[in-house]
């Protein structure tokens, strides 16, 4: 089971002068409950792209149904 989250967010890391934005879906595998907030989101995405949880800026997150 899984659940699917449409994400909007700035991901930078630290020091950097750039940053990327990212829109899309956000597919949580082996969850079959929800995100608990910003920071839980943030961290799944920062493990995604190699970065720190601190790199990612969530800006909108929702669980699509």
């Amino acid at each position: 089971m899984s659940v699917k989250y449409y994400t909007h967010f700035i991901a930078q890391q630290d020091g950097a002068i750039e940053f990327s934005e990212y829109r899309g879906v956000v597919e949580l595998l082996g969850r079959t409950n929800l995100a608990n907030g910003d920071r839980e989101v943030a961290r799944v995405l920062a493990r995604s792209f190699d970065l720190e949880e601190a790199d990612i800026q969530i800006l909108q997150w929702h669980q699509l149904h």
